[in-house]
């Protein structure tokens, strides 16, 4: 499991997240965080050394494939910024997220609305039928609006 040999690397999880590690693997230099999620690692240090390190210590424990700077993660894009007083900034977004979500709900083709809440009468949740509905129809509604919900959750979440 990558945790274990993020821990004898001398990472430590967050008291935050069990899914980011913190640690100083080159003693005197600043220290590095890695977030893991299944087969996907992001890290970062305001030290291209310790990075350097620690993408050679990953390569000894398995085939990886550095993929350079982050742009998409989780569904969160990343746009970085060099600015001329060598700082750099990130901006981070989850609209491609957003969006998709929308559009794959069948929801991207409604018009903002200005009204208090969020409220959409019509919607088949909303209807109360005349007769009912077979099972596998209302298994598969309620799938659906599942799904809508814990990706709304996860949206929430995360941003």
């Amino acid at each position: 499991m990558l945790s274990s040999h993020l821990h004898s690397m001398g990472l430590k999880s967050s008291t935050t997240s069990p899914c980011l590690f913190i640690g100083t693997l080159i003693p005197g230099e600043p220290p590095i965080y890695v977030g893991i999620y299944v087969d996907d690692i992001i890290y970062f240090s305001k030290s291209d050394k310790v990075e350097k390190a620690f993408e050679t210590a990953l390569s000894g424990i398995g085939s990886v494939d550095f993929m350079g700077k982050v742009s998409l993660f989780l569904g969160i894009e990343f746009t970085w910024t060099h600015h001329e007083d060598g700082h750099l900034s990130v901006h981070l977004t989850q609209q491609s997220f957003a969006e998709s979500l929308l559009e794959s709900s069948g929801f991207d083709h409604l018009k903002p609305s200005s009204f208090l809440t969020p409220y959409r009468s019509g919607l088949s949740i909303d209807s109360i039928l005349s007769k009912p509905m077979l099972s596998s129809d209302s298994d598969e509604l309620r799938l659906a609006y599942q799904s809508l919900v814990g990706s709304l959750n996860w949206l929430a979440h995360t941003t």
